[in-house]
């Protein structure tokens, strides 16, 4: 079998894509009468690609269209899934509540779309987010490549003679005056059920999963989406009014941190590898292009994470990842030596294998005191990164017990 890492890693489409081209696929079909099996999308990038349609269904007054997500070699949880879109003619005020929710609306040749949010779609229940609460989470992006994608189907179409509308499967305008025109509705049969698997609930958004993409293009294991969602997330923490955000290395310690801090959940922020990222766009020093200041000063960042992680942060290294950093053996033997550790002691962690074991002979050997110094040199390094002395840490054990707070 070929190796990918030769090869290079095959790159996805993003629902918003998917969404996209299962809206004109629909509409493509819904004027013309005939199934269609692939479609066209401009990209926000400018580049052309050729999605295949899974379904096209041409019925009386209605089409349904939809594209099955293929996120590449991504391990994305919506890859797989059905992105459908509905189109049928209606009478304004006669979609909300029917079809779902309200997402957008837009005109072509003085005809209005009315794009909603259906089954599996998630809504917007917090503030933060691009999208407004109330609101189908389609995000902006997705929205004008949706909007595009039909106006590319709806403009080139023969127009009625007399009221210089497009014209439907039956021959007649969309109407005139605007009292008709054409309904969208997006679902995702088990969008619930995926956003279980997201940070969706946690964001606000509720029901199930989002409309996303800024490119049109997932790349494979993407760190611009891993920290797109640290921003998000940060946002909602923001725009809620938290006094304190938790930025845990990993859900073990955030589970902790969730059990022993009486805070909102929109508080807890699971960062991963990217401390020194999150922390940088808290305090609105960040390259990401959003607002200068997002936490604001004087509110709090308790950062919460077990040994091996926090080994790294003590040596300074804020981007964690086996491949950006590894585990500081020779620093950490230092710190014990400084605290009075025997020689025997010293040389068992330079020839550790990992950090978890470090913790240990910490532990069995009375030197707790450099488990805090390791704690202190987190703290010391996150306030030069943040910018802000009002900065806590929580050492979580392997156990799931604290083990120091300071």
């Amino acid at each position: 079998m070929e190796d990918k890492r030769k090869r290079g890693l095959k790159k996805g489409y993003t629902t918003g894509t998917c969404a996209a081209a299962a809206s004109k696929a629909a509409a493509a079909a819904f004027l013309t009468k005939q199934k269609v099996k692939d479609v066209e999308i401009t990209l926000p990038t400018g580049q052309s690609v050729k999605l295949p349609v899974y379904k096209c269904e041409i019925e009386n007054n209605r089409t349904i269209a939809s594209v099955i997500k293929d996120a590449g070699d991504d391990p994305d949880v919506t890859n797989g899934a059905e992105i459908v879109a509905k189109v049928e003619i209606g009478v304004r005020g006669q979609g909300s509540g029917v079809r779902g929710i309200k997402a957008f609306q837009f005109t072509v040749h003085g005809s209005w779309v009315t794009v909603y949010g259906g089954k599996g779609i998630g809504i917007v229940t917090k503030p933060g987010l691009a999208v407004k609460v109330g609101e189908p989470a389609i995000n902006p992006v997705p929205r004008k490549m949706i909007k595009d994608a039909v106006r590319e189907v709806l403009s080139p179409h023969p127009t009625h003679p007399s009221d210089g509308y497009p014209l439907s499967p039956a021959g007649r305008g969309l109407g005139r005056g605007g009292k008709s025109g054409l309904y969208i509705t997006i679902s995702i049969p088990n969008g619930e059920e995926i956003a279980k698997k997201t940070m969706n609930p946690r964001l606000g958004i509720i029901g199930g999963i989002s409309i996303l993409g800024t490119t049109g293009i997932v790349e494979p294991l993407s760190l611009s989406a891993y920290r797109h969602s640290i921003i998000c997330a940060i946002d909602v923490a923001s725009a809620s009014n938290c006094s304190e955000i938790v930025f845990s290395t990993g859900r073990s310690s955030e589970k902790v941190a969730e059990q022993i801090l009486n805070l909102p959940e929109e508080t807890f922020i699971l960062v991963g590898d990217h401390m020194g990222y999150a922390l940088k766009e808290a305090k609105g020093k960040g390259q990401s292009g959003y607002p200068s200041v997002r936490m604001g000063g004087g509110k709090k960042i308790t950062i919460v994470g077990q040994f091996g992680k926090f080994s790294k942060l003590a040596a300074g290294h804020f981007e964690t990842h086996c491949a950006d950093s590894s585990i500081e053996f020779e620093f950490l033997a230092e710190l014990a030596e400084r605290e009075g550790a025997s020689n025997t002691v010293v040389k068992k962690i330079r020839g550790a294998n990992t950090a978890r074991q470090v913790f240990f002979i910490l532990k069995e050997n009375g030197l707790e005191k450099v488990l805090k110094t390791a704690c202190e040199k987190v703290k010391e390094n996150s306030v030069k990164i943040a910018g802000t002395r009002n900065i806590d840490c929580v050492l979580v054990g392997y156990d799931g017990e604290v083990v120091i707070k300071l």
